[in-house]
């Protein structure tokens, strides 16, 4: 397996990053097509044998079964400070705004979410699934910035987006204030006050 730095970012991962979208309770999410626990534990074991050490999952996947069998699996066959956990949150449900949950409520409760489904104190990359046109980005990004703080992630990311989208959350790595952390040495993070964007 070969290795490389994702972006500007501190995590060493292998060039297969395993997706975990088909991993999940069939009865409790969108796809009928998931594998159970078992068969995603064999091929979870699997990918780790060969090298393997970065997996990509949500809370979205199977109600979040997905993430739990990742983290079951993970915390039974690897170290760790071994791998690299990527994980996705959506943007608030239509519901969500009606109740007056803001997006960084949203965006930090979905995290701890994540994380107890994991089961683990923090994720390497926390991924914007989708752009969350109801949310402004200052606050998206301070409730991102919140969780680097905090400890819960080491790096951020978006998917699913326009270029002009990714363009408008880059400027804030030229605002003054503090963004985005995502190095961790020695058990302490080391701050900055521009966000570090994965390219």
């Amino acid at each position: 397996m070969e290795y490389t730095k994702l972006g500007n970012s501190d995590l060493k991962v292998s060039r297969i990053c395993m997706g975990c979208m088909g991993f999940g309770n069939a009865k409790s999410g969108i796809h009928s097509w998931t594998l159970d626990e078992e068969h995603s534990r064999a091929i979870l074991k699997r990918g780790l044998e060969l090298g393997v050490n970065f997996f990509d999952t949500a809370a979205g996947y199977q109600s979040g079964t997905s993430e739990q069998y990742l983290g079951r699996a993970l915390n039974d066959f690897a170290k760790r400070d071994e791998v690299v956990v990527a994980t996705k949150f959506f943007p608030r449900s239509p519901q969500e705004i009606a109740d007056g949950v803001s997006g960084k409520d949203h965006i930090l409760g979905l995290l701890d979410r994540s994380l107890t489904n994991l089961g683990m104190d923090y994720v390497d990359l926390y991924i914007c699934h989708m752009w969350d046109y109801h949310t402004p980005v200052e606050e998206m990004m301070e409730a991102l910035n919140s969780a680097v703080v905090a400890g819960k992630v080491r790096a951020i990311g978006i998917s699913n987006c326009f270029a002009w989208q990714l363009a408008k959350a880059n400027l804030f790595r030229f605002r003054d204030i503090t963004i985005c952390y995502s190095a961790r040495r020695n058990a302490r993070w080391f701050r900055s006050a521009r966000i570090r964007i994965l390219h």
